[in-house]
């Protein structure tokens, strides 16, 4: 548990990717994917054909060596339209909701700082008028 005086926010970003490696998949609706399509200049079609597989729990991003297919040297090549669930990392519903989650993810993630209590993590989201 943090002192009380510390202001260091609970999660910054450290730009390492591992976050893109998306273990059990990145998923992307029509409309992210139809967003995704238009910033890179492709049809729906050419972006689903090239970029998406098709999984049991819907459309998926492809991936590379592991890692989500528009991963460049650690920095998200569709940025600015990336997938809700990339866009809201790591302020997950699981790690709001389970304690557990959250230190999982403090081991996978260098960007959450592992002295952070739970209840900071989510007071944290609170604060920034997140769920």
């Amino acid at each position: 548990m943090r002192n009380n005086s510390d202001k260091t926010p609970v999660f910054q970003c450290q730009q390492c990717g591992e976050c893109c490696a998306g273990k059990g998949g990145i998923y992307a609706t029509r409309d992210e994917v139809a967003a995704m399509a238009g910033f890179l200049g492709l049809s729906e079609e050419d972006f689903l054909f090239h970029y998406v597989e098709e999984s049991p729990m819907g459309p998926r991003l492809g991936t590379a060596d592991g890692a989500c297919v528009f991963v460049e040297d650690n920095r998200c090549r569709v940025h600015p339209v990336k997938p809700r669930i990339c866009r809201e990392w790591p302020f997950l519903a699981p790690l709001l909701q389970y304690p557990e989650e959250l230190e999982y993810a403090k081991g996978a993630c260098p960007g959450i700082d592992p002295d952070c209590s739970h209840e900071e993590f989510v007071s944290a989201v609170r604060g920034q008028g997140k769920p």
